[in-house]
């Protein structure tokens, strides 16, 4: 998420709610006519979701020795 987030044009917003945690990847959509914001990816997830994506894109974007020893 840190990397998506670097580019100066995307940006994450996550919000809570009741329902539970509002994740939604937004990249910014450089067009002729009329420049947007796009929704790249979205979902509502628990926090015990949020973690497990979180403990993936860690062990995916780990140096390969580090997700050998795992």
């Amino acid at each position: 998420l840190a990397a998506f987030a670097a580019r100066a044009q995307r940006t994450i917003d996550i919000t809570t709610s009741a329902h539970g945690h509002s994740l939604r990847l937004i990249s910014f959509v450089p067009t002729a006519r009329r420049p947007e914001d796009q929704v790249k990816f979205q979902g509502v997830f628990s926090t015990a979701e949020l973690k497990s994506l979180r403990d993936a894109l860690d062990q995916a974007l780990a140096p390969e020795a580090d997700r050998l020893i795992q």
